[in-house]
């Protein structure tokens, strides 16, 4: 991509299910988006699309998958190192989807994302949770690995599927829905580099952003009309992915989308109206894209909530650069009533007793 000569982001399908979202993100921008999938089952390769597919542990796991086996996964990505310093040559920034709760998608992110933070790559991972009617092992696998994935990445996104599809029960398009707005969210990244308006955010100052926002929460809102600035901000602010928040706001990226008649009022009115009610003190990068071909006559808002688990400000919670921001884990008094760790202090993050971790039972070893 031309956007990208120099500053190139690398957008990247971790597991069966971030293969096909990243087919998705491609198919959104109309193609010509440096992709590329990685997965220990060979099948995912076979979709005779553009795009790169990387085969995980071709010699332990012959192309068969993990079979939901964290460990697997993980040893997979140790045995494909150089396939994966390949795909990031001169990448200035990666973006990662995944779907959490089998055994590539957790394990082969996490080894992933190591590897881009020790070389320097900022990430920002787009990671789905599963639906409720998949089972608490699932369930279980996914919230396990979900603390050590947001240590490892720059920014990260973990989607409750079950919000995410709210109030559709059709299977088909349920499933349009999902991979439509994490689409949108996705691309906006490419968007406002490539096809800039009046307001521009390049893909260094991008990478900056990445680089400490830490967990966010992310949502979408498509709408025609005289009022449509109003009523995206109602969508906005209405929507469940934005509202389940644990913390804090401490920063806002958003991304407005409008073909040639683009107001500059309504770029104010979405900008007051987030600013309102998330805080006016936080930080905030708004850039707009003119695309009349894609967006003409609708108005597109794309806006990311990075949290606060501590209070801290942008600069407080990131170090100089590198790819991983190490962020403090939140801590509640009391004492762990069972186990081995007897009357120690718990260490709680979302409301997830880390002290017992599903990496743990699971006997995943933790590089610390």
């Amino acid at each position: 991509m031309s956007g990208f000569s120099q500053h190139p982001i690398v957008l990247a399908g971790v597991g069966g299910a971030g293969s096909r979202a990243v087919r998705a993100v491609n198919r959104a921008m109309g193609g010509g988006v440096d992709f590329v999938m990685f997965d220990t089952d060979a099948s995912s390769g076979a979709c005779g699309e553009e795009g790169r597919f990387v085969l995980l542990g071709g010699d332990r796991l012959s192309g068969r998958g993990a079979g939901g086996d964290i460990v697997s996964a993980r040893m997979a990505v140790e045995d494909s190192v150089s396939a994966i310093e390949e795909v990031f040559a001169g990448a200035r920034m990666a973006v990662l989807i995944v779907s959490l709760g089998g055994g590539t998608g957790s394990g082969a992110t996490l080894e992933i994302l190591r590897w881009l933070a020790k070389n320097g790559i900022p990430s920002i991972v787009f990671a789905t949770m599963p639906f409720a009617f998949e089972g608490d092992a699932r369930q279980q696998n996914a919230r396990g690995i979900t603390a050590m994935i947001e240590e490892a990445a720059s920014a990260s996104f973990f989607i409750p599927l079950d919000k995410l599809v709210s109030g559709i029960d059709n299977m088909k398009d349920a499933l349009e829905r999902a991979v439509g707005t994490l689409a949108s969210a996705v691309s906006l990244f490419w968007r406002l580099v490539e096809k800039p308006g009046y307001i521009k955010i390049d893909a260094e100052r991008l990478r900056q952003i990445v680089f400490s926002s830490g967990r966010g929460r992310f949502a979408v809102a498509r709408v025609r009309g005289d009022d449509r600035a109003s009523v995206a901000a109602d969508t906005l602010l209405a929507d469940p992915l934005l509202a389940d928040g644990t913390f804090g706001v401490r920063s806002i990226l958003c991304g407005v989308l409008a073909g040639d008649d683009l107001r500059l009022s309504e770029i104010g009115t979405v900008a007051s109206r987030l600013r309102t009610a998330f805080g006016e003190k936080c930080a905030f990068d708004l850039g707009t894209v003119n695309d009349e071909e894609t967006f003409s006559g609708s108005l597109s808002v794309v806006v990311m909530l990075f949290e606060s688990p501590s209070g801290a400000t942008r600069g407080e919670v990131s170090g100089a650069s590198g790819g991983s921001s190490r962020r403090k884990r939140a801590k509640t008094h009391g004492t762990l009533q069972n186990g081995r760790f007897g009357n120690s202090e718990p260490t709680v993050w979302n409301g997830e007793n880390l002290d017992i971790p599903t990496y743990v039972r699971k006997n995943i070893n933790i590089d610390v």
